[in-house]
């Protein structure tokens, strides 16, 4: 007689990575995105231009900061890549194991951005392109609270009219909700809708996000 299984066949899977160099490169990174913003203090470029308003009193840089020069930068975008590979080995473990031999992959950071919270400052939900995306809390505010400026997402498909308690976890949880904390990097599937809270704090909230490209190196 076969064996009961329960299958995950499309789990969605949500990483935290925290960086063991984050207070070694905080201030540099500050002074980074401060020097930034003076270079260009009208921000992303393609917003207006293309009608976008997701973002709600706040300042963003353009999506190409990785070609920015700059060493702390540098560092923090090896440690994210190192969450985007982990994210993707865990989620392909299955064709890992079944190939022949140990397998080569090379991350790409395709597109890189800060965003500087104003008071009140909020995205709204949207999602990205790539396999993987993330953020990652460079500055998070002294009076942070879970609600005030922290990262949410929302539930990826539609549940059904009838709720009983056998279905009350997926039909009931419309977000799942990541609390900020400085030097945390949060990856998720880059289809999966998120966004922000509004952050009511008096510190400057700063945040890095990026999208990747996986690819397996043959040869």
């Amino acid at each position: 007689m076969s064996e009961n299984k329960i299958h995950n066949m499309w789990p969605v899977q949500i990483g935290e990575f925290y960086n063991p160099e984050h207070d070694a490169i905080k201030n540099e990174l500050l002074n980074f995105f401060k020097e930034y913003e003076n270079k260009y203090p009208e921000g992303n470029p393609h917003r207006k231009a293309k009608g976008e308003y997701e973002n709600y009193n706040l300042y963003e840089s353009s999506y190409s900061v990785h070609q920015e020069k700059n060493s702390a930068f540098n560092k923090l975008l090896k440690f994210i890549s190192q969450g985007f590979m982990a994210m993707s080995n865990n989620s392909n473990k299955k064709l890992i194991d079944n190939m022949e031999q140990k397998p080569k992959f090379n991350v790409e950071i395709t597109e890189s951005w800060f965003i500087r919270y104003n008071k009140g400052g909020v995205v709204f939900p949207h999602n990205h392109g790539g396999s993987y995306s993330c953020v990652y809390y460079v500055q998070i505010g002294k009076d942070s609270k879970k609600i005030n400026g922290s990262t949410y997402f929302l539930k990826p498909y539609t549940a059904g009219s009838n709720i009983d308690f056998g279905s009350q976890t997926y039909s009931t949880d419309l977000t799942a909700i990541m609390e900020g904390q400085e030097g945390k990097l949060v990856v998720w599937p880059s289809y999966l809708y998120h966004g922000s809270h509004p952050y009511s704090g008096e510190e400057n909230r700063i945040i890095v996000s990026a999208n990747s490209k996986i690819d397996l190196i043959t040869n």
